[in-house]
């Protein structure tokens, strides 16, 4: 087995216990888990999940957000695994942009720890890519996560194609003042809902979709990033 970042052999220790209940062994060597940091529940946004330095209640883009007329509270909360610094940035870029499905796998035993503490979700929906966008990368890295972690999805939410602009080519004014991209024909009424993206940036993707499956009738929403 070898690390899915740099490819560097990995040990990996087998006692007479795994035949009976095989391990899950870390897709990273040593030194590639070093460079992910994960977010520290001490130091970090309860509403979004940012790092913070100074410990308060919310931070000021979701002190922003509350204040917006339109998507002030269709979101609950954002849980975040990893602070998204340039290690995060580079893997989820090669996954996105070169077509390496198997990096879609590393982050599986995250996810299922995570999905597994959240109580009471009815449905999970992954952000969805437009045609052309999918056209382009062969597949939605969002779904390939959870499909890699084992977690059931719903693909409920369609894309319309957005000039093929990412929020990632977006200034910020841009990404908060953008028209919704999103559009459901599905019926979720009083489902509590988890929406999974790859990162989560500004919020607007996230609040974009919460908005639309609002429309369709869920109760509550929240979301699940890989980066924040």
């Amino acid at each position: 087995m070898r690390c899915l970042v740099c490819h560097e052999r990995l040990a990996v220790d087998i006692g007479w216990s795994d035949l009976f209940s095989p391990p899950d062994p870390d897709p990273f060597c040593e030194r590639c888990r070093r460079k992910l940091v994960r977010i520290d529940d001490d130091h970090k946004c309860s509403l979004c999940s940012r790092k913070m330095d100074v410990l308060t209640d919310a931070c000021e883009d979701c002190e922003r957000w509350a204040r917006h007329p339109v998507y002030g509270k269709v979101l609950d909360k954002n849980f975040a695994i990893y602070e998204y610094n340039d290690e995060l940035k580079e893997l989820i870029k090669t996954l996105k942009y070169s077509g390496d499905y198997a990096l879609a796998g590393c982050f599986q035993k995250e996810m299922r720890q995570t999905v597994k503490k959240l109580k009471g979700i009815d449905l999970i929906v992954p952000v969805p890519l437009s045609e052309q966008k999918l056209k382009e990368r062969g597949f939605n890295q969002t779904e390939a996560f959870l499909a890699e972690a084992g977690i059931l999805f719903q693909p409920f939410l369609q894309r319309m194609n957005d000039q093929g602009r990412s929020q990632a080519k977006k200034n910020k004014r841009d990404r908060h003042t953008g028209q919704n991209p999103f559009k459901t024909d599905e019926h979720v009424r009083g489902q509590s809902i988890l929406i999974v993206d790859d990162l989560y940036t500004t919020g607007t993707t996230i609040r974009h979709a919460a908005w639309t499956l609002k429309r369709a009738g869920a109760d509550r929403i929240y979301s699940l990033t890989i980066g924040r």
